[in-house]
């Protein structure tokens, strides 16, 4: 079963918690995602966690800290297991930017190397995330986050 490690980064922003959250410019239809992806054989979580986090975002170690695991979640109906965690942006990341990926849709896409294009900006932790992802947005203590 492979794993897969989700990102909620959070920030505090006029007194709410907002969650780092993104749009496929060309695939609309993918819905609001966070940061995720598949851990590699022999990679600790964690590293793949931070290295997912700059690969989808652009956004560096240095830019978030690690709160917490929330979950370790076995889903068999997408042949995952899902490593949640915590992390709050310790600067002051933009408002929205767009950042293109090194993932492309499919193999003619990748012949074209037109690669994924994500649009991501802040959204308040009800926004309602695609695949299941927001399962465990419950868990995130909106106090002490700065």
């Amino acid at each position: 079963m492979k794993h897969k490690a989700l990102a909620y980064i959070t920030r505090q922003h006029d007194g709410q918690t907002q969650l780092l959250v993104f749009k496929h410019r060309d695939f609309p239809e993918a819905g609001v995602q966070i940061p995720a992806g598949t851990v590699e054989p022999g990679e600790p979580v964690e590293a793949a966690l931070f290295r997912e986090i700059r690969e989808e975002s652009g956004v560096t170690g240095q830019q978030v800290q690690l709160v917490r695991k929330l979950a370790e979640f076995p889903d068999p109906a997408w042949g995952n297991v899902r490593h949640v965690f915590h992390l709050v942006a310790t600067v002051d990341l933009p408002e929205h930017w767009e950042w293109l990926t090194n993932d492309y849709n499919d193999e003619e896409a990748q012949a074209r190397d037109e690669r994924l294009v994500f649009c991501f900006y802040w959204a308040d932790l009800g926004v309602e995330l695609s695949g299941r992802q927001g399962l465990w947005l419950h868990l995130i203590e909106q106090r002490n986050l700065t």
